[in-house]
């Protein structure tokens, strides 16, 4: 018998809507990244939220954001992505925030925010990384 592609094998480690690329590595770490110029609302954070529990099988997972390509947030989407509905989808965050714009909104996120789940920023992937892989 003919062994099926990966693709068949596993249809959840890559999904996409339209402004937010999803993919879950070997290292079962969940990796948000964010087209150009996306800006966030709360729709967007909703559905954000929905296909990151499915990818992660409604079992929480460590979580890498990308959002260097974000240019808002609104105040609604924030206060999502820090409240319970999405907390229930990742163990902990690294937000990667390496343009001036990323920078700001994670320091609202953080600063106002308050997530319920250990969440730091970073300004790369390779740190944010590391930081998901240490054991709490």
């Amino acid at each position: 018998m003919k062994q099926p592609s990966a693709i068949f094998i596993f249809p959840s480690m890559l999904r996409e809507t339209k402004k937010i690329r999803f993919t879950i590595g070997s290292d079962n770490i969940l990796r948000t990244e964010c087209f150009p110029d996306t800006i966030m609302t709360l729709e967007d954070g909703r559905e954000s939220t929905k296909v990151s529990a499915e990818m992660v099988n409604h079992q929480p997972h460590p979580l890498l954001c990308d959002l260097t390509n974000v240019i808002k947030m609104t105040q609604e989407c924030r206060q999502h992505f820090a409240g319970p509905e999405h907390a229930t989808t990742f163990s902990k965050c690294a937000l990667i925030v390496s343009s001036p714009i990323s920078k700001m909104i994670g320091n609202f996120f953080l600063g106002l925010n308050k997530p319920l789940k250990p969440t730091k920023l970073f300004t790369s992937k390779e740190e944010g990384l590391s930081w998901l892989m240490t054991k709490d």
